[in-house]
Order: structure tokens, then C-alpha cells, then sequence
């Protein structure tokens, strides 16, 4: 019987049926839009949203290869930090709240005059800053106060999709309550005395559980609406990050996924909570993985596959094609181009929501193709220096796997692995949040284990080796990268 994996995104929703193989059979993506209501403020209309995963669920069910092989199992991967309050009806009070939204800076103001940066760090693993549940909660308690006041439970949208497919013991995934800067990542539960300092009840969430596990069936009448069998099983699911990790088998401390699409995250597998001062410095996080016992750290830059595409419209009138073609013809020789890669703010070790993009050393001679190398050579230092001072902040770094539409480029992962000095493995998949869930759907029912999933899911395509002669063309460049940041930051002060 088949398993369905689900992803739900930040600009839309995939959903994959896979059969106990996994053979896809049957595929279906919707897009949705974020909206700003204000400046600063960012939101999803959820019941749109809803709609939207709903309507993606019903296309793949009613697929002849699925109604062949019915879905017995589901699980998701979804984004972090979205939150959304809902009555004792289900009915959901307010628009998703997006993790971006930076309406709460006084709340976060507020937390730190209570708790140091360092002291919530060390209890959640969650450097604090604007994007946490924590701060916009208090928000809507201050400013919402009749809403709140009607809150009978806040759900992140992993557990907004359980209740709203009729789970009424829901669950909250781990490394998903590890975003929300009142969880204990090392105890696994919330932290009541946090929660409490801001008068909110640990009882308006729900319970904290690791992935993989059966929270119930699909209520009846929905499995019916949706084209659902009966007793389809749902699993937990996991955050979209150490999801898309388990889906490339980063599993290990040190294996990392890298993925390379409109935001280039590289999660690293620990073995150990690790919540070093350097790695608070940095921004990097610490939170549970799919995996139980195991722990993730990101890095990442928030404009990646984004560039790309800016430079494909403004320079080639949106033909891709043409990039194929210039991509295929770089050398390993630094253009005389330095690029800090900010188009949309900085990731992490940074944060800095104020940053721009900067193409420094452009002449009269300078051409589309060299721009383009720059481009890339700057996405790679910038992924290349956040894994340099995870290094130094105590992680360990064996090999990348890199997925996504940036790990296509041959030239982007073979100096990638010179910089690094890392092996870097293409994965043989496209969507690793959809792979990762349809696995924890199926280790949920016993299906299979771990270890077979391991075994049947994660495939290789091609694997690249650092050459030292590309490290040393590059290392002088690379190093004055570095300094970047701190020059042209000064601009927007």
C-alpha cells in the first residue's frame, strides 16, 4: 500500500504518493503568496493555504496509479515558526503569522530584559532574535487581547494540519518545537517557567513528540472529502530542514545536507547538544532532528537560487537555457569580480535584515558571463564561510549531500568541495522534504525500519572530490571575501 509525503512551503505545498519502492506515483505542487499587511508585518491567509494543501492532497488521490495502490500512511515537512491561533471549535482566529514578520523587536526587547541572550541559548538552542514564536505570542497577547482571550490552542502548521484532518490528540514534532524559544532541546519538553514569566499556559500548545510516530487515523467524512481511503494512518512529521536532511540519509554527525534552492541551508548532523558561546555569536542554532537522540545545526544564506534567477531576468530576459549554457563553459579561474550575495538580507552568521547585495569591480570590459561567475563565486564563499566558523564553534564537518536546483551545477559543487576540503555528494532525488516524509509515514506503521529505509531511499548520483590546485587559485580571493561584509555593512547604517 502507498505512503503519501507531504511538504509544505513557504511559497507553496508538494505533495508526492510514493509505493512501498519508492516509485512515485503520482505528484501534485499548488503555489500561495505571503501577504503584508503592514510594513514589517508578514502573514499567510490561512484558510487560503489550507485550501491550497487540501486541493493538492485531493489531485494526487484521485490519480489512477493511487486509487490502484491506495494511501495508507501520511507524514509532513513543513516550514518553521509560522503560528496560528484557533477556538475551542477549531476555528482559526487569526492570519499564520510567518517566521520573517518583524512586528514583535519590543516583545523580543521585553524577553531579554528577563532572560539573557546566552541563558535561552543554552535551554532551547535558539539564538534569540525576531523571527521567534516566543516574542509574536506575547505580541498577540498585548495587542490582539480579545483573540487571545478566545485562544484555545496555538498551532504551528504541522499540528494545524493534524487537527484540521480531525487529530484531535495532536502532537508537535521536536525539532519543529525547537524553533520556538521555549522548548528544552536537551529535556524535549516546553519550558513551563519561560512561558509562565509572560503569563502564557504550556497547555495552548501541543505536546512536544518525536517524528515518526502514529498520532491516529484520518477522521472519516475528511478521508472521504479529501479521496482518501478509510483508517489512513497519520504520522508525525518533522521541520523542513532536518526533514530534507534525514531525506538525503545526513544522519551522522558530521554528514551535512546542503540545499541549494532559493535559500541555501546546510543543515549538520551532531551527536551531542552542542551550545557553544562562539556558536551563539554566529546565530547557529541547535535543535532536535528527525532522528531521535540526534541534533541539526543550520547555516545558511537567505538569497541563493534567488540571485540566479534575478540575474536570468534581468540579464537574459528569463532564458534559462542561456544559464545552462554559461555555466557550462566556467573555468576555475576567479573572475575579477568580488559579489556579497545579500539580495534579500543576510542568513546566518550575520542576521542582518538591513544588508544588500554588492557586485564590487565592475569596468567597461566586464561581461554578462563574468558577472554570472561572480554571482556564483560569491554564493559559494558566503555557504563556504558559515561552514568555516561552524568549524570553529565546535561542530564537526565530514561531507556534504547537496540537493535542490543549484546542486545541478558541476562548477558550483566542485569548487564548493575544493574551498571546503569536503567531499560533496550529489543526491539522486529532487524533493528530499517529500522522500523524508513518505519515510516517516512508513517507519510510523511498521512498514519498514530505519535501517531499510536508509538502505531503499537514499541514493547517490555523483560525488565530488576537493582539488587542491582550485583550493589555491581561490584562497587568496576567498580570504579577502571574508573582510567584505564588514566594509559594506557601513553603507546602511
Amino acid at each position: 500500500m502507498s505512503l503519501m509525503g507531504i511538504d509544505i512551503g513557504t511559497t507553496g505545498t508538494k505533495a508526492i504518493v510514493f509505493n512501498e519502492d519508492g516509485s512515485v506515483l503520482a505528484d501534485s505542487y499548488s503555489e500561495y503568496n505571503l501577504i503584508f499587511p503592514k510594513p514589517g508585518w508578514v502573514e499567510f491567509e490561512t484558510g487560503k493555504q489550507l485550501e491550497k494543501i487540501f486541493n493538492v492532497i485531493k489531485d494526487v488521490n484521485s490519480s489512477p496509479e493511487v486509487k490502484k495502490d491506495p494511501v495508507t500512511a501520511l507524514s509532513v515537512s513543513t516550514f518553521g515558526e509560522g503560528l496560528t491561533p484557533v477556538d475551542k471549535k477549531g476555528n482559526i482566529l487569526h492570519n499564520t503569522i510567518y517566521s520573517t514578520d518583524a512586528r514583535s523587536i519590543k516583545e523580543l526587547d521585553e524577553i531579554l530584559s528577563l532572560y539573557s541572550r546566552n541563558k535561552l541559548f543554552k535551554i532551547t538552542g535558539y539564538p534569540p532574535g525576531f523571527i521567534c514564536p516566543l516574542n509574536k505570542i506575547i505580541w498577540l497577547k498585548k495587542n490582539r487581547p480579545k483573540i487571545y482571550s478566545k485562544t484555545n490552542k496555538i498551532f504551528f502548521t504541522d499540528d494545524l494540519l493534524y487537527s484540521k484532518l480531525g487529530i484531535e490528540e495532536t502532537k508537535i514534532n521536536y525539532a519543529l518545537a525547537s524553533r520556538t524559544l521555549f522548548f528544552d532541546v536537551r529535556k524535549k519538553t516546553w519550558t513551563e517557567n519561560i512561558l509562565s514569566s509572560f503569563g502564557i499556559d504550556a497547555s495552548l500548545f501541543s505536546a512536544p513528540g518525536p517524528s515518526g510516530v502514529c498520532l491516529g487515523t484520518v477522521n472519516e467524512q475528511i478521508a472521504s472529502e479529501l479521496g482518501f481511503r478509510r483508517n489512513v494512518s497519520v504520522i508525525t512529521g518533522c521541520h523542513d530542514q532536518p526533514c530534507a536532511a534525514l531525506g538525503v540519509g545526513a544522519v551522522s554527525g558530521g554528514i551535512a545536507a546542503d540545499g541549494m534552492g532559493t535559500v541555501e541551508c546546510v543543515t549538520i548532523c551532531s551527536e551531542e547538544p552542542l551550545t557553544t558561546d562562539e556558536m551563539l555569536e554566529n546565530n547557529f542554532c541547535l535543535q532536535a532532528h528527525a532522528i531521535q537522540d540526534k541534533y541539526v545545526t543550520l547555516a545558511y544564506n537567505l538569497s541563493a537560487g534567488s540571485v540566479v534567477k534575478w540575474y536570468r531576468n534581468i540579464f537574459l530576459n528569463g532564458d534559462g537555457s542561456q544559464i545552462r549554457s554559461i555555466s557550462s563553459a566556467l573555468d576555475f579561474f576567479p573572475s575579477r569580480l568580488f559579489t556579497l550575495p545579500y539580495f534579500s538580507a543576510t542568513g546566518t552568521p550575520y542576521l542582518d535584515p538591513v544588508a544588500k547585495g554588492s557586485i564590487i569591480g565592475l569596468d567597461l570590459g566586464s561581461s554578462k558571463e563574468e558577472i554570472f561567475k561572480g554571482l556564483v563565486e560569491g554564493l559559494v564563499f558566503e555557504i563556504c564561510f558559515n561552514l568555516e566558523l561552524a568549524e570553529k564553534s565546535g561542530l564537526r564537518l565530514t561531507e556534504l549531500r547537496a540537493t535542490g536546483g543549484g546542486s545541478k551545477s558541476d562548477y558550483e559543487l566542485k569548487l564548493k568541495s575544493s574551498i571546503l576540503q569536503r567531499p560533496i555528494l550529489r543526491m539522486d532525488i529532487n524533493e528530499a522534504g517529500c522522500l523524508a516524509s513518505m519515510m516517516l509515514a512508513g517507519i510510523g506503521t511498521n512498514k519498514f525500519s530505519f535501517e531499510e529505509a536508509m538502505k531503499r531511499f537514499i541514493k547517490v548520483k555523483d560525488r565530488f572530490e576537493p582539488d587542491s590546485k582550485i583550493r589555491d587559485r581561490y584562497l587568496g580571493k576567498y580570504e579577502k571575501y571574508k573582510k567584505l561584509y564588514g566594509l559594506i555593512s557601513k553603507l546602511y547604517l
